[in-house]
């Protein structure tokens, strides 16, 4: 234990380089609002912290996060260096699964900038935020759907080179099989269908960064994976549905999961059908909730309505672990029409101070953190925002990141120094 705590107080020294060294804020910044707030429950992270803990003291266990949001966590970034700082509480030449991506540059919209996704035919694109749409969505909230049999998707891993990640095990996402669409991966490896979690699991014989997913053309090999497929499938389709993948492997260590749509609010998400059956393959120690920027645009948005809902989502998430932890963060600061300040942001800070005391959870209350209503200006100046006075730069990300990872480290030690024999 006094290795794992040494380890984390070099990291926390390293942090605070790395935010000394980001743009200065106006001094109407209020550092405490830094730290993690506990409502209710100051050792509401403590069985996340515990199993950390006995990961790092035996290099042993598998520890899943999950970062839920919109165009904040769509956009990749701040996730990723999230995970970057994770990974670095650990063996680095052995990372973690890579855990849930989506293939967004082939659904027509913004990528993460980490992995390259190439793709070829005719993709249709269904999201959460669409007020109407035909097919089941998953927890990705976005789903991309085929009837072309010569389409194909690419993906490719590690394209910063700052995490060098690899996988051994695809899984795909899906919803009911079609006949016509036998998945392949890299032009020849056939997978294993799950009727339960409607996914197909391919297993790699060496660790890669990347791969291809393609169609079986041959009529005769068609024809016999149909009849496996009827055999142990009562309901099929006639195009092929993808609503996220899951790069696996057999290492030990924490996992970051990020599922972000643009334009997504707290309701978008309740209303995938099959969030509840996909997050049970991730089943998250512990959840970041970033969802609300949205919510607050919404003329009908009250406080009331804000809770309700993030209890609904809730809900899912502890029907996959019921001993989840959570953090929750307030919205940021932002502009109406890059005019006025979203006053519905106070609203929503009540409400996340609500639901961190009502679920036993941490706040962290990037609001008060930036500076209150009217701060996003201060941020823009200091190259942080941009101009939209909503969304962050990649600077703005990063050092989101660093300030969120550092509250969570600083809670971490003071765990560590109340729990010295786990």
């Amino acid at each position: 234990m006094k290795t794992c705590a040494l380890n984390i107080a070099v990291w926390l020294c390293l942090l605070s380089l790395l935010t000394m060294f980001a743009p200065s804020l106006n001094a109407q910044a209020r550092p405490q609002s830094a730290y993690l707030q506990f409502p209710s429950d100051t050792a509401a992270l403590y069985p996340f912290y515990q199993r950390v803990a006995q990961w790092q003291n035996s290099g042993q266990g598998r520890i899943n996060v999950l970062h839920i949001g919109a165009s904040h966590v769509q956009a990749g970034v701040f996730s990723h260096r999230m995970r970057w700082h994770f990974s670095h509480l650990g063996d680095t030449a052995a990372l973690p699964s890579r855990g849930l991506i989506f293939p967004f540059s082939a659904a027509r919209t913004n990528n993460p900038p980490y992995y390259k996704v190439r793709s070829e035919g005719t993709w249709k694109t269904t999201r959460n935020v669409y007020k109407d749409y035909d097919i089941d969505l998953g927890m990705s909230g976005i789903a991309i759907t085929t009837q072309d049999s010569t389409a194909r998707v690419y993906v490719k891993l590690n394209k910063d080179s700052s995490l060098l990640y690899q996988f051994s095990r695809i899984r795909l996402l899906c919803n009911a099989p079609s006949p016509s669409f036998i998945p392949l991966v890299n032009d020849s490896l056939f997978g294993t269908y799950d009727r339960a979690t409607q996914s197909w699991t391919f297993q790699l014989t060496q660790a890669q960064d990347s791969f291809s997913l393609s169609f079986v053309e041959n009529k005769a090999v068609k024809a016999f994976m149909t009849n496996n497929l009827m055999a142990f499938s009562d309901k099929c389709s006639d195009y092929f549905q993808l609503n996220g993948i899951l790069l696996d492997n057999d290492n030990p260590g924490i996992s970051y999961h990020a599922i972000g749509v643009n334009g997504a609010s707290v309701h978008d998400y309740i209303r995938c059908r099959h969030f509840q059956r996909d997050i049970q393959l991730i089943k998250p120690d512990l959840v970041i909730f970033g969802i609300g920027i949205n919510d607050a645009t919404k003329p009908e948005f009250t406080q009331e309505l804000f809770v309700h809902q993030y209890d609904t989502l809730i809900n899912y998430l502890q029907a996959a672990n019921p001993h989840l932890t959570m953090i929750f963060m307030t919205n940021n600061d932002s502009y109406i029409r890059r005019k006025t300040p979203n006053k519905n942001a106070l609203v929503a800070q009540a409400a996340f101070v609500e639901l961190a005391e009502k679920h036993q959870a941490a706040l962290w209350d990037v609001f008060d953190m930036m500076g209150g209503l009217g701060s996003a200006r201060r941020w823009r100046d200091k190259a942080l925002m941009k101009p939209d006075l909503v969304h962050f730069t990649n600077a703005g990300y990063e050092y989101l990141g660093d300030c969120l990872f550092e509250a969570i480290m600083h809670d971490y030690q003071q765990y560590l120094k109340t729990k010295p024999h786990e």
